[in-house]
């Protein structure tokens, strides 16, 4: 694949996952109005997000299985054009039932399909482009965050709450069309039975390499999920303000996959396990400057630059740890990074709310700092105890002894 043909690929991938992100966030922008019409509680509401996120952390491995014999271009256009129908399919949505029905098989089919991109792009690119294919597909979410939710909000306001997935839906017509020309035709499927795949989840060095972005992500969102009240309560952010605030978290988020690609490149180990250093340290100087406007401010900026950073790399020692274990089930080994993720997310989520129960809203950052070190350590584990050789672009993965692993 020459170099332009990798871009546009790229591209392509990155607008999926804008569309898959908006899909998956874009709900809380309009919870108000899903209240309003379906007449519940703004906290049955709610369960609309964590019933997302759990139906993708729990589904998303399945599908993938369920889908092993068929190639991996054929099951991602099945993916999303599932992600797409579902999302017309709101305006029928009479019933919160159905509305949850719908966003927990959404969530299943967002999953699938990035998860595959992962995969594809981890094939269909030169070696040494993989972490950066990696960090800006991943980043689409990131995009989806600072265009793709306030302009869902905005619709969803000013016109009809489910008018919001429709105009999603017509977005992803787009890269869905050029999929059909973009993608790889010779695209492999998954070698392997359905509970070989599964099998992945009991090898403790896959659950070991699958802590790093669990704590990654959890140290970033203990202190994400209670921005609002950070922001408000303790550093006296006026209420008009913070929108604005937001917004620049969200682009420092987008340069954040950037960054994450540079991680990605060469020996990303030993910068991703500083790079848990350097968050801590940022995290240590939030919950010194929480109640001081403009350092504070500082530290959550340098916080959403550093979100994202450490999701290639991390995906690229899952794909290592699993061409080393179980070379058949590798291609799988692209659900494990969003699986983790959103065990972070709710893990993260959690524990900041039980530590703004015990002592208040300023405790966040220095729980992050404990998550972020977690993490740290970790890393320096999984990269001391395994060490895998480099794969050729066309070799079959080496395989180290099994007692190393097991």
């Amino acid at each position: 694949m020459t170099r332009k043909s990798e871009n546009l690929l790229i591209l392509i991938l990155t607008l999926v996952s804008f569309v898959l992100g908006t899909t998956e966030y874009v709900i809380v922008g309009v919870l108000k109005e899903i209240e309003s019409y379906m007449q519940v509680s703004l906290a049955a509401a709610g369960t609309l997000v964590s019933g997302f996120a759990i139906a993708y952390a729990i589904g998303t491995p399945f599908a993938v299985a369920f889908l092993a014999k068929i190639s991996r271009r054929s099951s991602i256009l099945i993916g999303f054009a599932i992600v797409l129908v579902l999302n017309l399919l709101t305006v029928f949505s009479t019933s919160f039932a159905s509305l949850m029905a719908i966003r927990i098989v959404s969530a299943i089919a967002c999953g699938l399909t990035i998860s595959l991109s992962i995969s594809i792009a981890n094939d269909a690119v030169s070696r040494e482009r993989r972490g950066e294919a990696i960090a800006w597909i991943l980043g689409g979410f990131s995009i989806a965050n600072v265009l793709g939710v306030p302009l869902g909000t905005f619709i969803g306001q000013h016109l009809n709450w489910s008018m919001t997935f429709v105009v999603t839906a017509c977005i992803g017509a787009l890269p869905f069309a050029l999929m059909f020309r973009v993608l790889p035709r010779q695209t492999t499927t998954i070698v392997g039975s359905f509970s070989d795949q599964m099998t992945l989840f009991m090898k403790p060095r896959i659950l070991l390499a699958c802590l790093i972005p669990v704590l990654g992500n959890s140290c970033i969102f203990v202190t994400f999920t209670y921005i609002t009240p950070l922001l408000g309560q303790s550093m006296g952010v006026p209420e008009r303000w913070i929108s604005a605030v937001l917004l620049i978290y969200g682009a420092c988020s987008i340069l954040s996959n950037w960054i994450g690609a540079k991680i990605a490149k060469g020996d990303f180990m030993t910068k991703l396990k500083w790079l848990f250093v350097i968050q801590a340290a940022i995290f240590l100087g939030l919950s010194f400057a929480v109640s001081q406007l403009w350092l504070g401010l500082a530290c959550l900026f340098l916080i959403g630059c550093l979100s994202s950073s450490m999701s290639a790399a991390s995906q690229l020692y899952l794909f290592e740890v699993t061409g080393a274990i179980a070379p058949n089930s590798k291609p799988f080994a692209s659900t494990l990074l969003p699986v983790a993720a959103n065990v972070g997310i709710a893990l993260g989520s959690g524990v900041g709310g039980l530590a703004v129960n015990l002592g208040g809203v300023n405790w966040v950052p220095p729980v992050a700092v404990i998550l972020a070190l977690l993490a740290f350590v970790i890393t320096r584990v999984c990269q001391s105890s395994i060490q895998l050789k480099p794969e050729d672009d066309k070799s079959t993965p080496k395989v180290l002894p099994q007692s190393q692993y097991q």
